[in-house]
């Protein structure tokens, strides 16, 4: 019998408060996505090339995890708090026919683990479909097919999941359980009678100085986080960017302190034209901010840092391949008479497009050298350097190219064969003209060098000054990592033979045949030809760690950003519902008394939907324009992305997304408002 009362309450619960459990099925979603990374086909061919960084990866799970069982206690406490809230007369009715404290205390236990169970049952399955599908789409992304691939469910993931998720549940309900029962029936019957509650009331046609001042302060405030955001944010300085974000968060809260004077005085403004429910809508949506100013504004600054997470996710993954260009597919180390063997051999030959050597040397003279000048200085680029803008980058770039020692010199036909392989336009040089070469490919120094170039500034080798192109070239001359060079000279081959032996050159480079990357994908492809070379004695490294490498990077943070993103839009959205809930029923008696007045309850329900409307835009726009500046100054640090048909899509689907989630969210609560508003059908 007592079993049955409880299945009844619980599923009733489930029934009124679709919201709470919808997003108790989504955080089990994110925990079973996040805690069954490392089954990821991806993630178990990345072990086979960057071992130790995706240990270090699946080491960090565990902490997102921890961070996340701390989001969700706080997400089931409150919706529970609501919803006990909102029984409170039910309670109080049960103690008073005689029910015990502790029979009661059983009762909600078990509907909280009856709901837990149902959660688990619909969640689960949905993560396991999602994590497939997710599986599937990144390894067809990055170029891995459906090969080898197989079905896997993460039972340490289920397992972390189900403990998790009672863990939190549990200790929820012990929290409010003990709180419950030190109530008398009297006070759970009368606690959703309606709190006294002041209003701001504009006089003298204005907004009252006090409100009004801090209005202004926190509107201040947060357009002085913005400012600093554009100057300061993309050079990453960690204590500007403490002040920024304890700027902006001051300024959030003490701008949401006080918004509710603002919709006062339009209240005003307009109480002698408008009359009747939007009047009452109008005061409502004041009250609302007025008494929930924190939670509006903790849900803005959540709602913010989902968008920044999001985004960052999302230009991460496009970016990839802008940071990682393939040029070279194999790069051999040997004697041209071996690696030529290789290349022509019958098992390798049908894979191979073009085979070049990379003819590069360090600029000092030998200990056999005496009869050439080798003298080298970046004079006039340093004097550019010196007289731009004061910066940190700056800086940097002084510190650079004061360092003692001589670059390297690329000849000019090796990287123009570079380039033809790839399929890029091939750099024309002068007699006196010379290219700057740099390994990075972003970054606030890599920005002021490339505007510099702009000036062509010159540099001295031996005793003729050369000018420096007006392009900065950073194209991978290697497949992965056969030499790394911070910046070099791209110079004419006369320039280059005068001092050095192509002959001697050590480096080889390889290119596949496009049409056979196109067929079996670059990862496929290159899984097969690693296969040959691995059977001949040659020295080679292959793009594919490379790959791998960024690859790694990619999936790391677009995994985790996009989960936290989940996990604040998901905690933001139902602080946000279940607080505008939660004062909609303390007011209750008002929509009574508006329908013993006469009130039609459909216009009471349009009434509520417009309320929640403008509840959630109000922390939402906020956010917009706080996180415009965060993303803005976010990626002008990053590398730009390529804007072409596939990167405009995946960015609208993001932005879709994010809309679809803020409606549904939106149209959840709107319906549970309309169930409550339903009732005062009932009064006479």
């Amino acid at each position: 019998m007592f079993f049955d009362f409880v299945k009844r309450n619980s599923r009733q619960t489930r029934k009124e408060n679709g919201v709470y459990f919808a997003s108790l099925i989504v955080s089990i979603m994110a925990f079973y996505v996040i805690l069954s990374l490392g089954e990821q086909d991806v993630m178990r061919y990345l072990k086979t090339i960057e071992s130790d960084a995706v240990d270090r990866l699946l080491l960090l799970i565990p902490v997102l995890y921890g961070v996340s069982l701390v989001f969700v206690f706080f997400l089931v406490y409150f919706a529970n708090r609501y919803q006990m809230q909102q029984r409170s007369h039910e309670f109080g009715m049960y103690l008073m026919m005689g029910m015990k404290q502790s029979k009661l205390f059983l009762m909600t236990m078990g509907e909280a683990i009856l709901n837990s169970i149902m959660s688990l049952c619909i969640g689960l399955p949905i993560a396991l479909f999602i994590t497939e599908l997710i599986n599937l789409t990144t390894s067809r992304l990055v170029g891995m097919g459906i090969v080898g691939h197989a079905f896997r469910i993460s039972w340490v993931g289920i397992l972390l999941t189900i403990c998790g998720f009672f863990l939190v549940q549990l200790l929820a309900m012990l929290i409010l359980s003990f709180k419950l029962s030190r109530k008398e029936p009297n006070e759970l019957l009368h606690e959703d009678k309606d709190k006294s509650q002041s209003t701001m009331t504009p006089k003298w046609g204005v907004v009252s100085l006090l409100s009004g001042a801090t209005l202004l302060l926190g509107t201040i405030f947060l357009c002085i986080a913005y400012g600093m955001a554009i100057l300061y944010l993309r050079n990453f300085d960690y204590s500007i960017f403490a002040l920024i974000l304890l700027i902006g968060i001051m300024g959030t809260f003490i701008m949401f302190r006080g918004l509710g004077s603002l919709i006062g005085f339009y209240v005003m403004k307009k109480g002698k034209s408008t009359t009747g429910i939007s009047m009452f809508t109008a005061r409502q949506l004041q009250e609302n901010v007025l008494h929930q100013w924190s939670s509006l504004a903790i849900s803005s600054l959540l709602i913010l840092m989902a968008m920044v997470c999001f985004a960052f996710g999302t230009f991460t993954a496009l970016t990839n391949d802008a940071v990682s260009t393939r040029t070279v597919d194999y790069t051999f180390n040997d004697e041209k008479a071996e690696i030529q063997a290789v290349v022509q051999s019958e098992e390798l030959a049908p894979y191979i497009e073009q085979f070049y050597g990379m003819a590069l040397h360090n600029f000092y003279a030998s200990e056999d050298e005496s009869t050439l000048n080798f003298h080298f200085a970046w004079s006039g680029l340093m004097e550019e350097i010196s007289s731009a803008t004061d910066s940190e980058a700056k800086n940097i770039l002084i510190n650079n190219f004061s360092q003692k020692g001589n670059p390297y010199f690329i000849s000019l036909s090796s990287y123009n064969d570079m380039l033809q392989a790839a399929g890029k336009e091939q750099i024309v040089l002068a007699d006196n003209e010379v290219a700057m070469y740099s390994s990075e490919v972003t970054g606030a120094p890599y920005d002021v060098l490339k505007d510099l170039l702009q000036k062509e500034p010159t540099i001295e080798i031996a005793d003729k000054e050369y000018t420096l192109a007006s392009n900065l070239y950073s194209d991978n001359i290697v497949a992965d990592r056969a030499i790394t060079l911070m910046y070099a000279l791209i110079v004419p081959d006369t320039l280059f033979t005068q001092y050095f032996d192509v002959v001697d050159t050590w480096l080889w480079n390889m290119t596949l045949k496009s049409d056979f990357v196109k067929e079996k994908g670059l990862m496929q492809a290159m899984l097969e030809v690693d296969q040959v070379l691995n059977t001949m004695d040659v020295q080679f490294e292959s793009y594919l760690a490379s790959m791998g490498r960024q690859l790694f990077y990619t999936v790391a943070a677009t995994y985790t950003t996009f989960y936290l993103g989940v996990m604040f839009l998901l905690i933001a959205n139902t602080v946000l519902g279940l607080n505008f809930l939660m004062q909609q029923r303390s007011t209750r008696s008002r929509y009574e008394t508006l329908v013993m007045l006469g009130a039609n309850v459909h216009s009471i329900c349009l009434s509520a939907r417009k309320q929640i409307w403008l509840y959630f835009i109000l922390a939402i726009t906020v956010a917009l324009i706080s996180g415009s500046f965060g993303i803005w100054s976010l990626l002008t640090a990053l590398p730009a992305a390529e804007f072409n048909v596939r990167n405009i899509s995946v960015i609208g689907l993001v932005v879709l997304l994010f809309i679809i989630i803020e409606v549904i969210y939106i149209r959840m609560i709107q319906r549970k408002s309309d169930a409550e508003i339903q009732k005062l059908n009932d009064i006479d």
